[in-house]
């Protein structure tokens, strides 16, 4: 029984050297990428400070309406 790794290592090498041959002119500046990675994260670092002023909105939500729960029950107990 004979491998075929050999053959298919330097197949998938082949390819890889083949596409990265074709993508000489995907030249990507230095200032372009900075910028682009500035971009991306401040755009994280806004969703990520929102998403926590809806969290925290909620907790705040959740934690009136469990008190006014709290309240209605205990008058509920007091009238009884």
């Amino acid at each position: 029984m004979t491998s075929r790794m050999p053959e298919l290592e330097q197949s998938v090498h082949g390819v890889f050297r083949d596409w990265n041959s074709n993508q000489s002119g995907a030249e990507v500046s230095e200032r372009g990428f900075y910028a682009a990675v500035f971009l991306s994260f401040a755009a994280g670092v806004l969703i990520g400070w929102q998403a926590n002023r809806q969290r925290r909105k909620y907790l705040d939500w959740k934690k009136k309406r469990l008190h006014d729960k709290l309240v209605e029950t205990q008058k509920k107990l007091d009238l009884s």
